[in-house]
């Protein structure tokens, strides 16, 4: 054979082997293709799956706390025109473990356990949102025994302390979460708890020495207002940082989809009440149970 075939033959050989791999590259690409859009298919179907199921397991709860309520309302005893009283916690300390209050806003846990076992064994209730809500719009009456348990900020004590006992007597209490600090708590939700919004990254000073909400845009307060929503998986009832509100806070958080908005002053939430300046009822560190019982009764 001539060098010149030779030659010839060893470029096509290469050539095929070239085309060879340029086939089983293809071959591997289109597999590579399929495999992820079948797994991004997957993925998919099971996120509608997990969607679905906390649709469903919402619709459960809702039916069974309309049933809940239904019951209770049999007796017509209703809440007295003084109102439903929202209570509004911070933080916990253990005073077992050596620990000691900071200020007035910290709770020993033994006494917070007390209050709860209190509302348990005198068979209070603790309404929905929604009840609330449809309780201040007129829509429904709410038992005569019913009250709210509200924390804010989302700290570690309330999670680590209270959430516990909160399960251990089967009550509901909601979290006001300032997502940016304690948004990843939320990632994960604990049973009995309604996460909702303390704000994004509000609960800081702003520029006139007040809440940062009140000298923050319009457009900046919707975004915090969405990236709180968003982290906390929804949320659209909302506490204002410091307590610190005006008129233009009312309209931007009903723009952004909430219903509900606590201040902390001081009453209870009555029917027709503005629903984006409501009261609620502190608890401190020296609240006594007699003190307690007096708050939450009529």
């Amino acid at each position: 054979m001539s060098h010149k075939k030779k030659i010839v033959n060893k470029t096509k050989f290469i050539r095929s082997i070239i085309i060879l791999a340029v086939v089983i590259l293809m071959v591997i690409f289109a597999l590579n293709y399929i495999s992820k859009k079948n797994n991004n298919k997957n993925e998919e179907i099971a996120k509608n799956e997990v969607e679905e199921e906390i649709k469903t397991e919402e619709l459960t709860k809702t039916e069974e706390a309309q049933s809940e309520l239904k019951e209770k309302l049999k007796t017509g005893k209703y809440l007295s025109d003084e109102g439903l009283p929202v209570l509004m916690y911070h933080f916990f300390y253990d005073r077992s473990k050596g620990e000691t209050a900071k200020d007035g806003n910290w709770i020993e846990i033994s006494d917070f356990e007390a209050q709860v076992k209190y509302l348990a064994e005198n068979d209070f209730y603790f309404p929905t949102w929604q009840e609330v809500e449809d309780y201040i719009d007129e829509k429904t009456e709410l038992p005569e025994k019913s009250v709210v348990i509200t924390v804010d900020d989302g700290d570690p004590t309330f999670f680590d302390l209270a959430v516990p006992i909160i399960q251990k007597y089967n009550v509901q209490a909601t979290s006001f979460v300032v997502a940016y600090w304690y948004g990843d708590r939320a990632e994960n939700k604990e049973q009995n708890i309604s996460y909702q919004s303390h704000s994004y990254d509000m609960h800081k000073a702003g520029s006139n020495g007040k809440g940062a909400m009140l000298s923050l845009s319009n457009d900046k307060i919707k975004e915090d207002l969405k990236l709180s929503s968003d982290v906390l998986g929804g949320a659209t009832i909302f506490c204002y940082p410091f307590g610190h509100y005006n008129e233009n806070c009312f309209k931007v958080l009903k723009d952004s989809g909430f219903k509900l908005a606590f201040t902390v002053e001081g009453g209870r939430v009555t029917k027709k009440a503005n629903k984006y300046k409501l009261p609620r009822v502190r608890i401190s560190g020296n609240t006594s149970m007699s003190e307690f019982a007096k708050k939450v009764q009529k």
